[in-house]
């Protein structure tokens, strides 16, 4: 990696270009789904939407909106154009669950995107010395004295030109710039759990404080985890059983705990921990969380997570645990 110093260079013409003011927004929403080494980064005129899978019982994906970044543009036409080009040849059956034809999909290695975002400062929040592998910069870090002393804000244009060619990044700090060039992939079929596709049965809005209490207090010895919403006492109910013996949370609808409560069905449902566990960052970072479940059982956990661009969200969708020799319902592998 070579370090300069400079102006800017001028942007070229793009499918996609943004800027964001303060990166750091931007890295917390991305850490929240980073326990996978890739996404798949959808990009439509409103923002973009990352989407990370595991074990196809778990789909997460992170919402950001247009006004996160201080300036966002989408080439609808060009990007209408790249869709034809891809799905020329297509049967018209094999098209009627794609997407519109005004988004665009592609896959990044997610790891390596929060390590260039936090290129200054470091992933963790201290001073870094620069991105690792699957990222190449073709201008890196360069200061004068204690690398520490760089506090200030980090300004990143992101940029993206279409298929076959790189997702690039332009950081700036305290007139330090930064050009990083991240490899992307073809989107592979992807998992649908198909939340929607069925009637919602239950459905509260919590305070998050609430809700990290109960993970704190959950075995993670157990292999599953008990959720119940019920329309009498108690109303909410998480439950594990492990090593330890049993662990069980109940909640009342009360406005000090619930924002909003609704229960067309009384259900219990039982969920993979480990899976269920990997949304304690998103959790860690919202204020309140709105949860789900549909007439299968999927569960839904949708956190509201505060920025300077009013409320984002990452979204959680979780398959129920099933017998061996049951398929899970309603999901299906979309491309």
């Amino acid at each position: 990696m070579t370090a300069v110093r400079g102006t800017a260079p001028e942007p070229e013409p793009a499918l996609f270009r943004a800027k964001i003011a303060n990166v750091r927004p931007l890295v917390n929403m991305l850490k929240t789904i980073s326990f996978r080494p890739r996404a798949r980064c959808v990009i439509n005129p409103d923002g973009l939407v990352f989407t990370v899978e595991e074990s196809q019982c778990l789909v997460a994906q992170a919402y950001l909106r247009a006004e996160l970044f201080s300036t966002f543009s989408y080439d609808v036409q060009l990007a209408e154009y790249y869709r034809n080009q891809e799905q020329a040849g297509f049967d018209a059956e094999d098209l009627q669950d794609s997407e519109p034809r005004d988004v665009t999909q592609v896959v990044l290695p997610l790891d390596n995107l929060i390590e260039c975002l936090t290129l200054f400062y470091g992933p963790s929040g201290t001073s870094s010395s620069g991105a690792q592998s699957g990222a190449h910069s073709t201008a890196s870090l360069h200061t004068s004295g204690n690398p520490g002393d760089l506090r200030g804000a980090t300004t990143a244009v992101i940029a993206f030109n279409g298929p076959g060619t790189d997702f690039e990044l332009m950081l700036e700090e305290r007139g330090t710039i930064s050009l990083c060039r991240l490899s992307t992939f073809v989107p592979e079929p992807s998992v649908d759990l198909k939340f929607s596709h069925h009637p919602t049965t239950q459905q509260l809005i919590i305070k998050s404080e609430w809700l990290r209490d109960a993970f704190n207090e959950l075995d993670t010895t157990s292999e599953s985890v008990s959720i119940s919403i019920a329309s009498t006492e108690p109303h909410f109910r998480i439950s594990t059983i492990g090593e330890s013996g049993s662990t069980d949370m109940t909640y009342s609808n009360t406005e000090r705990i619930l924002d909003s409560f609704l229960c067309n069905e009384d259900q219990e449902n039982q969920y993979k921990l480990s899976l269920i566990l990997k949304c304690k960052q998103a959790l860690a970072m919202s204020d309140k969380t709105k949860i789900r479940i549909n007439q299968r059982g999927f569960l839904s956990f949708q956190f509201m997570i505060p920025t300077a661009a009013d409320v984002s969200f990452v979204n959680f969708v979780f398959a129920p645990l099933v017998s061996t020799d049951e398929p899970i319902a309603g999901a299906t592998t979309r491309v």
